[in-house]
């Protein structure tokens, strides 16, 4: 059959805001690219349409000369509005096209997609390899009301059969490395804190999370994390610098310092076989040691991101991360003597934080002074949205706008001019720093890094404005 892949067009600016733009960018959709690779090697004839690299109507016109049986929409939960006009605009022009939607946030709602898309035939959630090889495999068959795991879908175009769930696949092993031949990978850049050299892509080399942080999404690849042999991840590696060209690999698992003697293990792999390049990662505080990032930096690491999320203790404890503040201070510490960078992410508007806690992890996040920071408002997902009338005001419980850029919960310790003061404040003392300026000029030695410069001071920039024109506006109604 012919498939047709397509992650939604959207832009920069709509997916972050305007000043996060400048320094945001886009990596290859590794689901879709492990989907396709699946779906390809078993027979079918596959494109992957990447809306963060195309537009609407070049979509459109793809689909036109390929003439699919069934397209594939995937989305993240801020994407979803696109997805309804994509599938929209798809059943309007080919009424015979078969449409599943899966994705982050069609796992979260599951069936209940087939009601909101009205033009949508099926919704997959969890691991969609196997469910959508499935769907393929029973296509001419959905006349019938036999459940597909893993997968619901309209009967007639009215009753929905809904399959159980399925389980999560335990030997990743089983899964091909992901064809990249789908999509013009070299051409991505990523965020420019992703990157230290171009071409640079992303792979992931376990799945999962054992964590239970009370803001974050419900894991929905089952609990515990699963991983690929070092074999494997190593066969990856060299098919992405040697036959694809990469020379810069950020790993997205999401917790990639875990497992300890996996991580000596892949390095040792790495040194052992002389493969030259750079790479990052996401790590914990608790799950490092001087050890684990001495042999890290010996094979290329340059950079570890840590969700710090707060730099006061009761507000960790409220999210329930598991960590201490000394504990993060140790680990970055620790990092930066090994000589591999730090980006941090940090969360304003927790419940019960004020704005003197918001000051606090302000002040003890440049004390921390990590390369790179990122500040954002809570999105509360998982237990904290169950809960949310407890700890403060929802504006909107709308999902879409869970960006981490736009305010949609403030809690009943803080007004929303103080958490909106706290954001911008945030960003202005923690760049507006001689030292990230020195910083900045000593790691300006080649196009790439004056590239991130450039962008930065464009990203301080619209802040700065963004300031007076706050203050403007207060002085305003106050006269």
């Amino acid at each position: 059959m012919r498939v047709a892949l397509i992650l939604p067009p959207i832009t920069l600016k709509e997916r972050y805001n305007k000043a996060i733009a400048y320094v945001a960018g886009s990596l290859p959709p590794l689901g879709l690219l492990s989907i396709a690779t699946v779906l390809k090697n078993s027979g079918h004839e596959v494109i992957v349409l990447d809306g963060s690299m195309r537009s609407f109507s070049d979509i459109m016109l793809e689909i036109e000369v390929f003439k699919p049986d069934v397209a594939g929409i995937t989305a993240m939960t801020i994407m979803w509005p696109k997805v309804k006009i994509l599938s929209s605009e798809l059943k309007k022009r080919w009424p015979s096209l078969n449409i599943i939607v899966g994705g982050v946030h069609a796992s979260i709602i599951r069936e209940s997609a087939l009601s909101e898309l009205p033009d949508v035939d099926a919704v997959a959630w969890g691991e969609g390899e196997f469910s959508l090889l499935e769907y393929l495999q029973e296509f001419h068959k959905l006349e019938s009301a036999k459940p597909i795991a893993g997968i619901a879908f309209k009967l007639n175009n009215k009753n929905v059969v809904i399959g159980h769930n399925r389980e999560p696949i335990k030997d990743l092993d089983i899964l091909p490395i992901p064809d990249r031949v789908f999509l013009p990978v070299t051409k991505y850049v990523g965020a420019f804190e992703q990157y230290r050299l171009l071409p640079v892509t992303n792979m992931v080399t376990a799945r999962g999370c054992p964590f239970k942080c009370t803001f974050c999404l419900p894991n929905l690849l089952g609990s515990g994390v699963r991983y690929r042999s070092v074999g494997k991840v190593i066969s990856e590696i060299k098919y992405l610098i040697n036959d694809i060209g990469i020379r810069d690999i950020a790993f997205w698992d999401d917790t990639f310092t875990l497992k300890p003697d996996r991580v000596f293990s892949l390095c040792e792999r790495i040194i052992s076989e002389k493969i030259k390049f750079s790479w990052s990662c996401q790590g914990r505080a608790d799950c490092v040691s001087p050890d684990m990032l001495e042999a890290m930096a010996k094979t290329g690491c340059w950079k570890i991101f840590y969700g710090v999320e707060s730099l006061v203790q009761k507000n960790l404890d409220t999210l329930r991360k598991g960590e201490t503040v000394e504990q993060i201070f140790k680990a970055v510490r620790m990092t930066k003597k090994s000589g591999i960078e730090v980006e941090a992410s940090f969360i304003l508007g927790i419940p019960g934080e004020t704005y003197q806690d918001g000051i606090q992890t302000i002040r003890l996040a440049k004390k921390l002074d990590p390369d790179y920071a990122k500040f954002y408002y809570l999105s509360p997902y998982g237990e904290l949205k169950k809960k949310v009338s407890k700890y403060g005001v929802f504006l909107s419980d709308n999902e879409t706008n869970f960006t981490g850029n736009t305010i949609i919960f403030i809690p009943y310790s803080m007004t929303k001019q103080e958490l909106q003061k706290l954001y911008t404040m945030a960003y202005l003392e923690f760049y507006l720093r001689p030292k990230i300026f020195l910083r900045r000029i000593k790691k300006t030695s080649n196009f790439n890094e004056l590239r991130k410069s450039v962008l930065g001071l464009f990203v301080l920039a619209e802040f700065f404005i963004d300031h007076l024109n706050t203050i403007f506006k207060r002085s305003k109604q106050e006269t």
